[in-house]
């Protein structure tokens, strides 16, 4: 491993391949080129997901030859506050594309400091095993047979008693069972989920039970004085500014009331009532049940809430990660109106280690096939998939997680599930490019957008759109001058809309890359104080690694213009940048000339939603636009430069 911190700031510089088939672990440099040209954490695995695949696209996701990559951002594990993410990328088996899972806590700071910015998992162990990473020690590969057929807390809980103090991200009965959304979950001191891709069913398809690290220290930086001047400041605004008061108070679930009477319930059928979003009072929850909150290494805003029931049938019942999702796609969109089972579902879905989204969408669809007499109890092997059944709700997931009965048919993908099931169930399974994540078409309509055509499938994390959804003015005018259209500022128009997505797509790139958490760079911005922009987080990467900002944006291009290389490779085209499902009678602006057209004329995608050339070697991709045209998937025409399109 290389031991001299002056060669590489903020990077390692170090990449271990570990090939599970053949027991063996080996530690490489990290090329310059890779740094150079993708940053790192998300960018880099990208580049790598696809030189290890691109010879070989269609391989399955769970064969052994398919590659699990674990990237930790340049931020990662310095002093820098809210820098603690890391990224698990894999070909997706929920979706058969290009997936990855973003996630936090304290085990990717303790794998930066033991000297590593990326990790590469190909083969097949013989039997469960752990990957073991000690600072100052060569890793290794430990023996995980008893580790088998626990839940996450259960494996974290013993994995610190055999190992002492120590961070692990490891699965729990759905990834073991290759449930096709199965979660990668890390961290003791705050809990973290790697989900909606499916990465702890690649993880269980290797029989890697868990990937454990012992380490302390930080990061080295290149200017240590100018670093610490910005951490102190983004400390301050973070943790004392009022951006984030609501979120130290509340967590993600402060959107319950920003969304308030626009959540649409049962799977999206019709919009909750007042008083079922009663049920769901923020202030009385907090009042009522929650006991503290948990933080990621070096984060002074502590988002993530803890919560105990304190009386009812779920007495004593508690959970440390209850996050937004799990409110939307386990509560109101499977009619569950009472926060107590919402502890509940929550705890159970985490400790059996599935996405909360992926469950709660699928599960939404079965129990609107079972009211519409779609499907019948002697489908279900004898359960009535009745709406707010919370008991049976948590019957159903651990029957998904152990693959049993009815939940060997729910623990697949959307698409694959409605192909077993009689036609007429096919306009409730939401879903894009198998993934399903959908926002409502006449609301917030550059998110409908951003879930359409993000590389990984429906989501909200690719690119997420905040500036146009609320009508930040200022914002984007700083971002694209003055002059912008007044309906990109309008939530519910589809003008002007593609430009916002291409470009927060490269601004989250930008994040995912250097290891830095969205929640407080997203409060400062809503709030304003100050904004952070590329400008911003460009002086933070030059303090941190010494290296010259301005090419950033290109470099998150690059980086993001490889997803969609990859997926060019399996064949997406425009047809699969739209969401399936019943619209519930709203058209789908999608084809509106600021829609789609707009975002392939500034992604640099043909018509038909292929990278064209032009934009591939512009950024220095020709190797990649030189692969898609040998393989006829490289798109036709031309595309602007991209200098031309920022201002």
């Amino acid at each position: 491993m290389q031991t001299d911190p002056s060669l590489r700031y903020g990077w390692r510089g170090n990449l271990l391949k570990v090939d599970l088939s053949k027991e063996t672990l080996q530690e490489e440099a990290l090329p310059d080129k890779l740094m150079q040209h993708y940053i790192g954490g998300a960018g880099i695995n990208a580049r790598l997901l696809y030189d290890l695949m691109a010879g070989n696209p269609q391989a399955d996701p769970l064969s052994p030859q398919s590659p699990l990559i674990f990237g930790f951002g340049i931020l990662t594990g310095t002093a820098f506050p809210c820098t603690s993410r890391f990224t698990v990328t894999a070909k997706s088996p929920l979706t058969g594309i290009f997936g990855d899972s973003n996630g936090g806590g304290w085990f990717p700071a303790r794998v930066k400091q033991a000297g590593y910015d990326h990790i590469i998992i190909q083969g097949r162990a013989a039997k469960p095993v752990a990957l073991l990473i000690e600072k100052g020690k060569k890793p290794e590969l430990v023996d995980a047979a008893d580790l088998w057929g626990r839940d996450t807390y259960q494996t974290g809980e013993d994995i610190r008693k055999k190992y002492g103090d120590c961070e692990s991200a490891r699965i729990g009965p759905a990834g073991e069972n290759l449930v096709k959304y199965a979660n990668i979950i890390s961290g003791t001191k705050r809990i973290s989920c790697n989900g909606k891709a499916g990465m702890g069913c690649v993880m269980g398809s290797k029989n890697l039970k868990a990937v454990i690290v012992k380490a302390r220290g930080t990061v080295p930086v290149a200017d240590t004085e100018q670093f610490e001047v910005l951490a102190k400041r983004y400390r301050k605004i973070w943790g004392q500014g009022q951006a984030v008061f609501a979120h130290k108070e509340y967590g993600s679930l402060m959107l319950i009331a920003q969304n308030s009477s626009q959540t649409r319930i049962k799977n999206q059928q019709v919009r909750i009532t007042p008083e079922q979003l009663e049920c769901y009072d923020i202030d009385d929850i907090v009042k009522t049940y929650k006991t503290g909150q948990t933080a990621c290494y070096k984060c002074p805003m502590a988002c993530t809430q803890k919560w105990e029931v304190p009386e009812g049938p779920y007495t004593g019942e508690s959970s440390d990660k209850l996050e937004f999702g799990h409110y939307t796609n386990m509560g109101p969109l499977l009619g569950v109106f009472d926060f107590p089972a919402l502890v509940h579902l929550s705890d159970v879905v985490n400790r059996l280690g599935m996405d909360c989204v992926q469950f709660g969408w699928i599960m939404a669809m079965a129990m609107e096939c079972f009211q519409r007499g779609i499907l019948t109890t002697e489908e279900t092997g004898g359960v009535p998939l009745n709406w707010g059944d919370a008991e049976m709700i948590a019957r159903v997931m651990h029957q998904v997680a152990a693959r049993q009965g009815f939940g060997n048919l729910l623990a697949e993908s959307m698409p694959d599930i409605l192909a077993q099931l009689s036609p007429e169930a096919e306009p409730y399974g939401f879903h894009t490019k198998g993934m399903s994540f959908t926002y409502n078409c006449t609301q917030a309509v550059a998110m409908s957008l951003a879930s359409s055509v993000a590389t990984r499938g429906a989501d909200h994390l690719k690119g997420h759109p905040f500036a146009a959804m609320i009508g930040l003015e200022e914002m984007l005018e700083k971002i694209f001058g003055k002059g912008i259209p007044p309906e990109m500022l309008d939530h519910a128009s589809p003008v002007a809309k593609g430009r916002v997505v291409w470009w927060s797509e490269n601004y989250k790139m930008l994040m995912d890359s250097l290891g830095l958490c969205f929640v407080p760079v997203v409060a400062s911005d809503v709030f304003g104080d100050p904004h952070l922009l590329f400008d911003e987080m460009g002086e933070i990467y030059q303090a941190a690694t010494g290296k010259d900002p301005a090419g950033l944006f290109e470099s998150v291009e690059r980086a993001y213009q490889i997803e969609k290389c990859f997926n060019a490779l399996l064949g997406i085209t425009r047809k699969d940048d739209i969401r399936h499902g019943t619209r519930r009678g709203d058209e789908d602006p999608i084809h509106h000339p600021g829609m789609l057209d707009e975002y392939y004329h500034y992604r640099g995608c043909s018509r038909d939603g292929r990278p064209t050339r032009k934009r591939l070697e512009e950024i220095g991709l020709a190797d990649a636009a030189e692969h898609l045209g040998k393989k006829g998937k490289l798109g036709e025409g031309e595309a602007p430069a991209i200098g031309d399109l920022i201002n």
